[in-house]
């Protein structure tokens, strides 16, 4: 009965994380729309030090939660299948967590944040070039080398892992195409022009619908379980 009750838990957590990253991705969009990015650096500085709230959000700082919400989920769900997975998964899931773990090396919010701060309490011309010239290699590594990787990898991953789902009883087949669909989309990482954002914002679509179908498995799963 007690283990029961804790894979219950499980259940509820997984289920709570992906209501939780698909609540984030419409928020993020409406946010982007309202208030778009700078395009130079003084615009961000202004920006944070403006409005931290939104220099932070436009920096990205919900995407890194979504980040850390996948992470949780691939904990709990990995619990909950531990007995079905296979040697794919255990790959996937792994290549997954490298890639998000390369994302968060890329993304430099909070050093952002400080050195605009600093820059508004500059007191010589020398030193506010200075902050300037970090703050243009902090937007360098936010969309650079480490951005691109985390990008393709979490696509290769998501194709890798939803793979390795068809041989688990425990996810739809809908479920399994629908991830792999949107894994495809993922592997052009949305600083390739025009291209890359139109992929990620297409991307967007099914793996919305791949959560509301992870969602209805772990609902079913769950009801199995009892």
């Amino acid at each position: 009965m007690e283990n029961q009750d804790n894979l219950t838990h499980y259940y509820n957590f997984s289920i709570l994380t992906i209501v939780l990253m698909i609540v984030l991705i419409p928020l993020q969009t409406i946010l982007f729309i309202l208030f778009p990015h700078p395009t130079t650096i003084n615009e961000w500085f202004t920006l944070f030090n403006n409005s931290p709230i939104i220099g932070f959000i436009g920096f990205d700082v919900f995407y890194a939660l979504s980040n850390i919400l996948m992470v949780l989920f691939y904990i709990s769900l990995f619990i909950l299948i531990r007995d079905k997975i296979n040697n794919l998964t255990i790959f996937a899931i792994i290549l997954s967590l490298v890639s998000i773990t390369i994302y968060f090396s890329s993304n430099r919010f909070i050093e952002m944040y400080t050195i605009s701060e600093k820059y508004f309490k500059a007191s010589t011309e020398m030193q506010r070039i200075s902050l300037i010239a970090g703050g243009e290699l902090l937007l360098s590594v936010y969309k650079g080398s480490s951005y691109f990787i985390y990008y393709v990898l979490s696509g290769v991953s998501l194709i890798l892992l939803f793979t390795s789902f068809k041989r688990i009883d425990f996810f739809s087949k809908k479920t399994v195409r629908a991830g792999i669909i949107s894994g495809i989309l993922m592997l052009v990482p949305a600083t390739v022009g025009i291209i890359g954002m139109a992929m990620s914002l297409l991307s967007l679509i099914p793996w919305i619908v791949t959560c509301l179908f992870l969602i209805s498995d772990l609902n079913r799963n769950r009801n199995l379980e009892r």
